[in-house]
């Protein structure tokens, strides 16, 4: 009986120990699963934690990208500030026509006032306002020094393209005449046919440039002693009303040059060339009233 009752005790005390271990590895069971749990959520922060920094960290770069293309496009491209011109505003009161000028290196709008006003006399076109644009005062590799310039010029005279910045004259200078037409067709009701456009020197080769490269046709463009920058020319630019003056002794820019580019369009039925003998770089008496002439005809 004894016996027995050391039996069931043990037994007991087998199975109580059998309880305990199962009890034990149940709780270790969960503490695995526990920590198990939290290293997965602890790689799962981590991964989400490198997620974002490498999503701010690719902003960043993009954003530091666009910064510096930004700053290089504004840098090369930037507009030239528009200044205020010398307006010769219409005497009638019924301003039909615009004439846009843009004098050359060194030469401010008042340098052309007693050109209009002297020897082309077109103050007689009582309809037509004449508005005469400023140039910037800006470096000129040239004078080694600032000047009044539309782009810059690296020597004298010219003989090549190479010679300017052309990129300065397209995208800077060309953009200045361009919004100036833009603003003054306004006042004209679209019509684009209405402006005039001219220049001299730098001018001449800016309103040239943009004459034979715009989608708009103008009434007509008169040039003194400017090129014709290089420009692929559509067919319906072989009518426009174009007047090229220059002297056979020009010291800024290479007669034969001048020649060579203007060649392009010479053969156009809207182009008229008059080249002038002992003249060089500057508008004199006679080629300025060829040109009032030729601005009495199509100004009607």
């Amino acid at each position: 009986m004894e016996d027995k009752l050391i039996n069931n005790k043990e037994d007991n005390i087998e199975d109580n120990d059998n309880q305990n271990q199962n009890e034990e590895k149940k709780l270790i069971k969960q503490e695995q699963k526990k920590t198990e749990e939290i290293q997965v959520e602890e790689i799962s922060g981590n991964s989400k934690k490198k997620i974002i920094i490498f999503v701010v960290l690719a902003v960043i770069l993009i954003l530091i990208a666009i910064a510096l293309i930004l700053v290089f496009t504004l840098k090369d491209k930037g507009d030239i500030e528009i200044l205020e011109p010398l307006i010769m505003n219409s005497t009638s009161g019924n301003h039909t026509h615009t004439i846009i000028f843009m004098p050359g290196l060194t030469n401010q709008p008042e340098d052309f006032n007693k050109t209009f006003t002297s020897k082309i006399q077109f103050t007689k076109k009582n309809d037509t306002t004449i508005i005469i644009l400023r140039s910037p005062y800006t470096d000129v590799t040239l004078f080694k020094s600032k000047n009044y310039s539309w782009f810059d010029v690296y020597k004298k005279p010219l003989t090549d393209f190479s010679d300017i910045n052309l990129d300065e004259l397209k995208t800077k200078a060309a953009r200045v005449l361009e919004k100036v037409i833009n603003n003054e067709v306004n006042i004209l009701n679209g019509d684009y046919s209405k402006i005039i456009i001219g220049g001299h020197s730098q001018g001449a080769c800016i309103s040239l440039y943009q004459a034979y490269t715009s989608n708009k046709k103008y009434g007509g463009l008169f040039a003194f002693s400017g090129l014709l920058p290089p420009v692929d020319i559509s067919d319906d630019k072989n009518d426009l009303n174009t007047w090229i003056g220059y002297g056979d002794k020009d010291d800024m820019i290479s007669p034969s040059f001048m020649n060579k580019t203007l060649s392009t369009i010479a053969h156009f039925k809207g182009v008229e060339i008059h080249i002038y003998e002992n003249l060089t770089h500057y508008v004199k008496t006679e080629e300025a009233k060829d040109a009032a002439k030729f601005l009495d005809r199509i100004i009607k």
